[in-house]
């Protein structure tokens, strides 16, 4: 995997950052809190979101006042490049592959995108051989069995322990089909014995089979003749039967009609006795029509007349006395005129002594806004001119304290690593004084115990010595630290000074500028202005209502003129109904309403015999109709009583045709027979059956003495694969253990020279053992073998990062990455340094390296730099140049 570009959109400091990155060793340097370590979050996150990394949550990452998080990761692997984006925010994901011509989608969704990508590099892979994080370096130290999970997975020994799983999964079905086939050998011996039973019990059914059939046919026979006398029977039976009803029914219907017949004649009798009173009736209505016609024209008119009347009577009324408020209303308006002339004079008078006073305001607000300045700034002015002439020379005397503090501890660092590299010298030639036999290797004359013993203990002398001189340049690093602790704390309120400084500045600046205005000319000018500007809102605000006033006039006038239309119009109207009275021969309406008490007696009896009319042509229909109706039921009657003499007369032949003793004899003979019947094919479809199945079972047991032998040979078979597959996992476990000792041995290797170079070859090496599920680690000092405990803070730090880049180095040519958080902070100088060249050396094995650090040293072993920053908060990265 090579990671060719980032881009990331509102994570943590990053606001909107695009990096690039090449092949060989690119170094992201920066102070802490600039957001490097960051950069390699997000393409963490970018890459297994959202289920891991677990130690990062959406909340953590987020930016203040960002809009939407957002991750795109451009990479190539085996050939093929790849685009992976998130949306964080929305819940949004896709990855893309380059085809040459265009990006063409892979996948889409959150989770369907992590699975694909934990396919291709699965998670705990890219975490333990590519990615070590900030603060992880040592993690592999932690336990045997963590760091036998991290190298199993690391090395890919999963894929040979599944196998050996997967092939003890297989010998056990093996196995398990083994004892099935056996149980089945034993549950078949006697197949055989069972086939000759079966065939002997098959002879005797069919011996009852063919006694038994020919006895069928004669019997079915006879069920036929006596079945067909039997129908003959019941047919006639069920004639007789329906006859006899059908005789009834008649018998019922010829009752019916009779009663019919006698109501319609008494139906008959009533409705000519109704038309007789209704035709006298409609003679008396046609009397009284013209007296109702007038009575209802007349009473209309009334209505209408009193109606009308009223209601435009009432609206003369209020149009007159809306006229009438008008003309007084616009009567008050004509009043006004003087008053806004007065108003104007005076509103033209306050405007002119405004203008006068306006430019004192403006010079007023000028001197409130810098005594609120100068409020302000003294409220932060927290030291006295005094104070910070005192700071500021504290802080000059730190500054040049400070170089000195560093050009000393400079100057320790030189002759504690002049001391380190002679005791190094030294503790090698007392190695080689315990090995050495024969000459010594310092004089070259024989090697004498004791010659041996001086020589170690002059050596061991100038080591201690060496030791003690470095422990007094150790003490005076603690003391120069200590005091450069206080020398920082001091530098630190330089900005507070110059701020302080400036604000002192400004407060002096801003008195000055106050003592050349006249404050309280100015205030009393203001206050004169506010006074005048209030009363000149009161005549403009009076001066307005006056104007609408006058506007109002005219409108007043329309609606008065409007008015006097429709008054005149109403009294129009009224006539007009006065005049309607008069010609219908009335001269009041209390005459209209005596004509109307009058009429209304006949009105009254002509409604009542209005509908005489309508009433007697429905009794006539009626009549027709009812005559008809007994005429037909009449003749029903006749046809009825033709058909009831008929049917008595087929009914009584019938009957003397029929015996009900030879009827039920044909029946008690029919069910006996069919019996009879009924049993012997019963009994012979089981014979049947049994023949059938006891065949069907002959050839399956057959079948399956046949299966008994493909049995016996796959039973042989299963035997053999079983050995086969045992040998199998034997060789599994013999090649994984292989695989798993050769690779600890060369990570072992690689692991021992960097360590070696990074603890100053103060071991000689480190060890590596495989055991059943764990990995021990060890490290060789002074020719024996220690355990981890033995080690240092800084040198369990140095042993974790030389374990880790074995790991890598030993992968180098499939994983084509390596990505370092930090990997310097738990070293000192000395280790740093050699960091540096172990990455010139063997870093440069791996095709592509990332390194996030803020140690500067690191520039030196790198290809490209990438310098990040923090401006406004927001975290900005530029490409420098290599030795800036």
């Amino acid at each position: 995997m090579k990671v060719e570009r980032l881009i990331i959109k509102d994570f943590r400091s990053h606001k909107l950052t695009k990096v690039n990155f090449t092949s060989g060793i690119n170094l992201i340097v920066g102070q802490n809190g600039s957001g490097k370590s960051s950069l390699l979050d997000a393409l963490l996150i970018g890459l297994y979101w959202p289920t891991k990394p677990k130690d990062l949550k959406k909340d953590d990452f987020f930016r203040i006042g960002g809009t939407s998080t957002e991750i795109t990761v451009f990479f190539e692997k085996d050939g093929v490049k790849y685009q992976l984006h998130r949306n964080i925010t929305k819940g949004l994901s896709f990855v893309k592959y380059w085809d040459g011509e265009r990006w063409q989608t892979l996948e889409s969704g959150q989770r369907q995108v992590r699975e694909w990508m934990e396919r291709l590099i699965p998670y705990d892979v890219f975490l333990n051989a590519i990615y070590i994080r900030q603060g992880e370096i040592d993690a592999i130290l932690e336990s045997d069995e963590s760091r036998e999970k991290v190298v199993r997975q690391v090395l890919g020994l999963d894929k040979y322990e599944n196998a050996y799983k997967n092939l003890l999964d297989v010998k056990k079905d093996i196995e398990a089909r083994i004892k099935a086939v056996e149980d089945y050998l034993k549950s078949t011996e006697n197949i055989d014995s069972l086939i000759g039973e079966m065939e002997k019990e098959l002879t005797n059914t069919l011996r009852e089979i063919n006694g038994l059939s020919p006895q069928l046919p004669n019997l079915r026979k006879r069920l036929a003749e006596v079945e067909g006398r039997l129908k003959e029977l019941d047919k006639l039976s069920k004639d007789i039967n329906s006859m006899r009803l059908e005789v009834k029914k008649r018998e019922g219907n010829v009752g019916i009609l009779k009663a019919r017949i006698g109501e319609l004649e008494r139906k008959l009798s009533e409705i000519e006795e109704r038309i007789r009173g209704l035709r006298e009736k409609v003679r008396e209505a046609e009397m009284l029509r013209e007296k109702a016609k007038l009575y209802t024209k007349l009473s209309e008119f009334r209505k209408h007349y009193s109606d009308e009347k009223a209601r435009d009577e009432k609206l003369v009324e209020s149009y007159k006395a809306q006229i009438k408020s008008i003309e007084e209303r616009l009567a008050e308006i004509e009043g006004l005129k003087s008053r806004v002339e007065e108003l104007e004079g005076k509103k033209k008078e306050l405007s002119e002594k405004l203008e006068v006073l306006k430019e004192s305001t403006k010079t007023y607000e000028e001197v409130r806004a810098i005594e609120a300045s100068l409020r302000d700034s003294r409220a932060k002015l927290k030291l006295s001119e005094e104070e910070i002439e005192r700071l500021e020379g504290s802080i000059e005397g730190a500054k040049k304290r400070k170089e000195e503090i560093q050009r000393r501890l400079e100057e320790i660092n030189g002759e504690r690593g002049a001391l380190k590299s002679q005791a190094s010298e030294k503790n090698r030639a007392i190695l080689e004084l315990k090995k050495a036999r024969g000459k010594c290797p310092v004089c070259g004359r024989e090697l004498t115990e004791e010659h041996r013993a001086e020589l170690l203990e002059k050596y061991l002398g100038e080591v201690r010595e060496i030791s003690r001189k470095i422990k007094e340049l150790d003490a005076e690093e603690r003391k120069l630290r200590e005091e450069l602790v206080d020398v920082e704390k001091t530098l630190k309120r330089e900005r507070e000074v110059i701020a302080q400084r400036e604000l002192l500045e400004r407060v002096k600046e801003l008195e000055s500028r106050l003592k050349s205005y006249d404050i309280e000319s100015l205030k009393a000018k203001v206050e004169e202005y506010e006074r005048l500007r209030g009363e000149l809102g009161k005549v403009e605000g009076e001066l307005k209502n006056l104007k609408e006033e006058l506007e109002k006039a005219r409108a007043l006038e329309k609606k008065r003129d409007v008015l006097q239309r429709k008054l005149e119009s109403l009294e129009s109207r009224l006539r007009e109904l006065d005049n309607e009275l008069k010609n219908l021969g009335f001269s009041s309406v209390e005459e209209l309403d005596e004509k109307l008490k009058e009429l209304e007696p006949d009105y009254r009896k002509y409604l009542s015999l209005k509908g005489s009319a309508e009433e007697l042509e429905r009794e006539e229909r009626r009549l027709t109709l009812t005559r008809k109706e007994l005429e037909s039921a009449r003749e029903s009657l006749e046809k009825e009583t033709a058909v009831l003499l008929e049917l008595r007369k087929k009914l009584e032949e019938l009957e003397r045709a029929y015996n009900p003793e030879e009827h039920e004899k044909a029946r008690e003979e029919f069910t006996r027979l069919r019996e009879e019947l009924a049993k012997k094919e019963e009994k012979l479809r089981g014979l049947e059956e049994k023949r059938d199945q006891l065949m069907e079972n002959i050839r399956k047991l057959k079948e399956e003495k046949e299966k008994r032998k493909e049995k016996a040979r796959e039973l042989e078979k299963l035997k053999e694969a079983r050995d086969r597959v045992q040998r199998l996992r034997e060789k599994v476990k013999h090649y994984k253990n292989l695989l798993k000792e050769g690779a600890l041995a060369k990570v072992g290797e690689i692991a021992s020279e960097i360590f070696e170079e990074l603890t100053e070859e103060k071991y000689s090496g480190i060890t590596v053992k495989a055991e059943e599920n764990k990995v021990r680690l060890g490290v060789v000092y002074d020719g024996k073998e220690r355990g981890l405990g033995f080690l240092s803070g800084g040198e369990r730090i140095a042993l974790g990062l030389a374990f880790r880049l074995a790991l890598s180095l030993y992968l180098a040519g499939e994983i084509s990455l390596l990505i370092l958080d930090e990997p310097t902070p738990y070293l000192d100088d000395e280790r740093r340094r050699r960091l540096v060249d172990i990455m010139q050396r063997y870093l440069r094995k791996i095709p592509q390296v990332i390194v996030v650090s803020h140690d500067e040293e690191l520039k030196d072993a790198a290809d490209r730099v990438i310098r990040v920053g923090l401006e406004n908060g927001v975290s900005v990265l530029r490409e420098i140049e290599l030795g800036v």
